[in-house]
């Protein structure tokens, strides 16, 4: 059973958008990608409010730490490590790095 329990009191700042478009079918590729190329600089180019260090593009965060988990691994709570650690003694594996 799925619980859908809302709060339509509080404010939640959050969307979500899914489009499957063939862009070849309106313009040329590589101008398409030429016209986002200049978006995304000038959307990064404008003022930022107060306290906003950078202005980032749907997308790029979750890249970013899609590459920083590849490089470093993903983080775990000190808690889950030692539970997992203490499963792996049990079945004799190895325990984590």
């Amino acid at each position: 059973m799925i619980d859908f329990n809302h709060d339509d009191a509080s404010v939640t700042n959050t969307g979500q958008a899914i489009a499957a478009i063939n862009i070849g079918a309106f313009i040329d590729i590589a101008t398409f990608k030429s016209n986002v190329d200049t978006l995304v600089r000038d959307f990064r180019a404008s003022r930022r409010m107060p306290g906003v260090e950078r202005i980032s593009v749907p997308g790029e965060r979750s890249h970013e730490t899609r590459l920083a988990r590849a490089k470093n691994g993903i983080p775990i709570a000190p808690a889950l490590a030692r539970n997992l650690n203490q499963l792996a003694d049990e079945l004799g594996m190895a325990k984590l790095g």
